[in-house]
């Protein structure tokens, strides 16, 4: 699809799932968050990306980051 005034000469990707809305119980949500204490008084996205990434570490089974097929 072409570009708009949004995305300029780039080409625009629409998925079908851009169709749909996904609802949430934000409070039941965050309950089941098993790093919620360590993100809980974090300033910023690097802050917070870098304790999550330690909470992976730390289980035992975790999966190998790979790159999504597309």
């Amino acid at each position: 699809m072409a570009g708009s005034r949004r995305t300029g000469s780039g080409d625009l990707f629409v998925n079908p799932l851009m169709a749909i809305y996904f609802t949430v119980d934000l409070d039941k949500l965050a309950a089941r968050c098993l790093y919620l204490d360590r993100i809980e008084n974090t300033i910023g996205r690097r802050q917070v990306i870098t304790r999550i990434q330690a909470f992976r570490d730390e289980l035992l089974g975790a999966r190998i980051p790979r790159a999504f097929p597309h």
